[in-house]
Parts: structure tokens; sequence; C-alpha cells
């Protein structure tokens, strides 16, 4: 697509129960596919959590699960096309997202790596702060969460600095994402138009992002919860971009 920027419809906070009410209908229409990326991710996210404790790094697995919220884009982009494919009245298969992946603009491969970029920076700065404010081996799961004055000021301030870059990477990907994947040709386009996006309804926005947020970290109690979660918000994420920006409809 060419042209000017998209221009974002506004949306309220109210809006977001039907958002995600089409994100579970296409999560049980597409419920195989969803559940192995799901599993992946939450597969992924197990083994990361389990080296930290095992390296005596456990008060670094909520940094770990803060960095799912920058790497979020990643997985978006190809559940952005399962829904898509079933919302043009399509079976989805891992053949079809993966053509409709690669017949993406190199823009969305750009932004994908702008993410993992970020998260390894926030990784490095949670590391390097970890190293100031702890400096020791913790290996047990009840070091996870704040048990100490010295722990306690590590998740303050880890957490200050991931909810910054989170706030960045969601600003510019929240809709530049799907924008891409549904056929948008121009990075500098989708970015703009989810900025765009994110100011005109903040409050709306604002309320999925802490939805997202909460949602990742309650995986942190109950694990399998991520296998559904992951899938069902982004396909409601992709649903919300369509309700932003409903002249950017897939054909």
């Amino acid at each position: 697509m060419s042209g000017p920027a998209p221009v974002p419809r506004r949306i309220a906070i109210a809006d977001l129960v039907g958002i995600l009410g089409e994100g579970w209908q296409v999560f049980r229409a597409c419920r195989a596919i969803s559940l192995a990326v799901g599993a992946a991710v939450t597969l992924a996210g197990l083994v990361l959590a389990v080296l930290a404790v095992t390296q005596g790094l456990a008060p670094m697995v909520p940094a770990l699960a803060g960095g799912f919220l920058l790497l979020g884009p990643v997985a978006m982009a190809g559940l952005a096309g399962v829904a898509l494919q079933h919302w043009r009245g399509r079976t989805p298969g891992m053949g079809s997202v993966l053509a409709e992946l690669r017949a993406a603009p190199r823009g969305l491969w750009a932004l994908v790596l702008f993410c993992i970029l970020i998260d390894f920076i926030w990784l490095t700065d949670a590391g390097t702060l970890y190293s100031f404010l702890i400096g020791e081996r913790r290996a047990t799961l009840g070091h996870v969460l704040p048990t100490d004055a010295a722990s306690a000021r590590y998740h303050l301030f880890s957490t200050a600095m991931g909810f910054v870059l989170a706030n960045v990477v969601f600003a510019v990907s929240a809709h530049a994402v799907p924008l891409l994947v549904r056929g948008e040709r121009s990075l500098v386009r989708a970015v703009m138009a989810s900025v765009r996006a994110v100011a005109t309804s903040p409050l709306a926005h604002g309320a999925w992002a802490a939805l997202l947020a909460a949602t990742i970290f309650m995986s942190l109690l109950v694990p399998p919860l991520l296998c559904v979660a992951l899938p069902v918000l982004a396909y409601a994420g992709t649903a919300l971009d369509r309700h932003v920006f409903p002249d950017r409809l897939p054909s």
C-alpha cells in the first residue's frame, strides 16, 4: 500500500472487551496452530527461567519475563498471519502463514530486529544492575520475588528501566506490526501510524498494554496460561488494529 500514513480511529476502553472476544474466536477456530506456537514460546520461557535459577540469577527471572513484552512483536508477526488467514475464510496452516510472512515487506523484519535489539539492551542493563545491587548467587525459586532490601531495590530499578523500554516498543510496534503484515509497504508510515494511534486513544492503549503486562507476569505463577493467553492476545491485538485502521482491512 502506498500513500499517506493511515489515520487512526479513536477507541474506548470498553471496546477492548469485544476485541478480546474476537481474539478468543480466532483461537477457538485455529486451536492447533495457536497452541503449538503458544507452547513453543512457553517452553522457551521456562528453559530461560530454569537456566537463570540454576546459574544463581533467580532474581532476574521477572526481568526475563519482562523481556517477553519486548519480544511480543516477534510472536505477533506470525500469529497475525494466522488471524488474517482465518478472517479471509481460509484454514491457516504453517505453510500458508510462512508464505504470508515471506510476502511481508522488509520493514517488518527491520522492526522485529529493533525489538530484539531493545530486548538485548534491557537484559544487559538488568544484568549490570544485578551485579551492582545484589552481586551474589541466588539459586532458589524463593529468590525470584524480592525477599530482602537488596532484591527489592533491584526489582524497583529494573522495573523502572523496563517500563520505559516497554512503552517505546509498544508505541512503535503495537500497530506497525499488524499493519505491515496486512499490506502496508512502508515501515516509516506504519510506525508513524502506530505512534499516532496510541496518542489518539491513550487510555484504551494504556489499558491494553497493562493487560499484556499482567498476563505475562501471571504466567510466572501459572506457565501453561501462556500457551492460551499468548495467541489470544496476539489475535486480539490484530483485531484491535483492524478497529483502529478499518480502511486497511485485508483483502
